[in-house]
């Protein structure tokens, strides 16, 4: 039998190779003479660094910056062998998995770090700057990027206002920096959601970075401000595009800062290795993430996964390690089964130690199913 393994990283516990090995535990207990190809994957957020160096052709540069708070830190990005082009991971310089639940400030935290990455690559003579969105701490819209490449934030003095979504509250106008307008922006991002409003960047990813229910309102209040003052200088409007509300609203400010394009990362980093040509020779996938849910089947990896195995009926099993219905819209997209990895009454810390074993345990137990159930 030959089976595909191609997870995402349970975030904040596993990264994709251990959720990968994990899984293949459970398929040799099993079918100890399975045929088995894993490809630790992304959605084109946390994890696209660790594809591309398996399966790029490119290198990685180092650099110094800061993360969300401003502490100095050193961060990587990818640069493809022809050394035009950069793929920026914002999650290493501006993720949520650095930051201490106790540190987490959503009003404070900046991209600027990421900026400087990109700044660097710029610097390094790079003409297509591939950003992938994921995993963020922050929900000032990508100001912080505009101001590490050199743009000014003014309140109604004249004066720069400072970091983070809550100065936004400050904003009056913007003097965009000096960049060539030949770079090409592409924004790899993994969702659907608005910048605005209830499914929008602050009100559905606010509270995992920091920010109390008044905190959310004000990010949100702020964001829209952002968005009125954008759409007065460059007639671009970014409230009603959709994915823009990813990273706290850095895929719609990015948009509207320099026109930049909203891609699937699934999309993008599947067509550079090939992917679909891998799924076809499959005859069993398990795919896997921290959360199985409908959000999952509206770009994330493992619904993407699902999707492209539906062209070729391959059937694609998903693990998590939480599942959230209604669960006919995951089979209608592909799936043919999801499974919580918990095998009895447990605390979220219990289930977050012991879930490289639960996810073997469950990938055992699931296929032994399967086999069962399979003429």
């Amino acid at each position: 039998m030959r089976i595909l393994i191609i997870p995402d990283s349970f975030k904040e516990n596993l990264s994709a190779t251990a959720v990968s090995k994990a899984i293949r535990k459970g398929v040799f207990s099993v079918i100890p003479k399975a045929e088995i190809r894993e490809i630790p994957f992304s959605d084109g957020g946390e994890g696209a660094l660790d594809v591309l160096l398996q399966h790029a052709k490119g290198s990685i540069a180092k650099c110094k910056t800061e993360n969300v708070l401003g502490e100095k830190i050193e961060a990587q990005y990818f640069r493809f062998e022809e050394k035009k082009t950069a793929w920026i991971e914002l999650s290493q310089a501006s993720g949520l998995a650095q930051i201490p639940v106790e540190n987490r400030n959503a009003l404070k935290a900046s991209t600027y770090g990421t900026g400087l990455l990109v700044k660097d690559a710029l610097s390094k003579g790079c003409k297509k700057i591939i950003l992938g969105v994921g995993g963020s701490a922050t929900t000032d819209g990508g100001a912080g990027i505009f101001q590490a490449l050199g743009g000014k934030l003014l309140d109604p003095q004249g004066r720069e206002i400072g970091k983070g979504g809550a100065a936004l509250s400050e904003l009056e106008t913007f003097i965009a920096p000096s960049i060539s307008d030949q770079v090409q922006w592409i924004i790899a991002c993994d969702v659907e959601n608005p910048l605005l409003g209830s499914k929008g960047a602050a009100a559905i990813y606010g509270p995992q970075k920091g920010a109390s229910p008044e905190a959310i309102k004000r990010l949100d209040k702020n964001l829209e401000k952002l968005a009125k003052i954008i759409a007065k200088q460059y007639n671009r409007s970014i409230i009603d595009l959709k994915g823009g509300g990813a990273a706290g609203g850095t895929a719609a400010g990015m948009h509207g800062f320099f026109n930049a394009s909203l891609a699937s990362g699934f999309s993008l980093l599947a067509e550079m290795i090939n992917l679909e040509e891998k799924v076809q020779k499959a005859d069993l996938i398990f795919t896997a993430e921290g959360k199985i849910d409908e959000q999952s089947i509206q770009g994330k990896l493992t619904g993407s996964v699902a999707q492209l195995a539906k062209k070729y009926q391959i059937p694609v099993i998903g693990l998590a390690g939480s599942i959230k219905g209604p669960y006919n819209s995951l089979y209608a997209a592909g799936f043919s089964g999801v499974f919580a990895i918990q095998n009895g009454p447990m605390s979220l810390i219990e289930s977050k130690k012991n879930a490289d074993k639960l996810l073997a345990d469950t990938a055992r137990r699931v296929l032994s199913l399967y086999i069962q159930n399979t003429p």
